[in-house]
């Protein structure tokens, strides 16, 4: 299986939270600096999700997923 994991650890894509989470049914690793978020990683295909959980873990960042079912947010 392919991975489409989008890595932008050289460039990180600075964000609000809400405005990532326009992205629905997407999974991200970032780190949060202050009121924004540097995302590093980041795809919508859900078999890469749990890459990026582990990715998040590893290197002590946070796992950010939308969900369609009404807008909830999940970081961890």
């Amino acid at each position: 299986m392919t991975s489409t994991i989008t890595f932008c650890m050289d460039n990180p894509i600075r964000t609000t939270l809400d405005d990532w989470m326009d992205h629905i049914g997407r999974a991200s690793v970032g780190r949060e600096i202050g009121d924004h978020y540097e995302i590093l990683a980041y795809s919508d295909n859900r078999s890469d999700f749990p890459e990026l959980s582990r990715m998040a873990r590893k290197n002590k960042y946070k796992y950010i997923k939308s969900f369609i079912s009404e807008g909830v947010t999940s970081i961890e």
